[in-house]
């Protein structure tokens, strides 16, 4: 761990590393909810648009098979 200025005394200490560890959990939750709520809103807008949401997938669809396809031959290449 670096050298961080985290006070001079015990009190201080203490909260720095509660705030360091509370900053390391919200990263956390950040990275692992944040896609299902991306997941979740694109259902909730589906159930009332699903031409829109339909045709937005599949572009995505082929977006990702064209990157999939470009990193396996790239990695094959190797």
């Amino acid at each position: 761990m670096e050298h961080e200025d985290l006070g001079t005394t015990k009190l201080d200490h203490v909260l720095s590393y509660i705030v360091i560890a509370t900053m390391k959990f919200l990263k956390f939750t950040s990275i692992l909810f944040l896609p299902l709520l991306i997941v979740q809103q694109t259902v909730l807008y589906g159930v009332s648009h699903p031409d829109q949401v339909v045709s937005l997938l599949i572009v995505l669809m082929l977006i990702l098979s064209a990157y999939a396809v470009k990193l396996i031959k790239d990695w094959r290449r190797k």
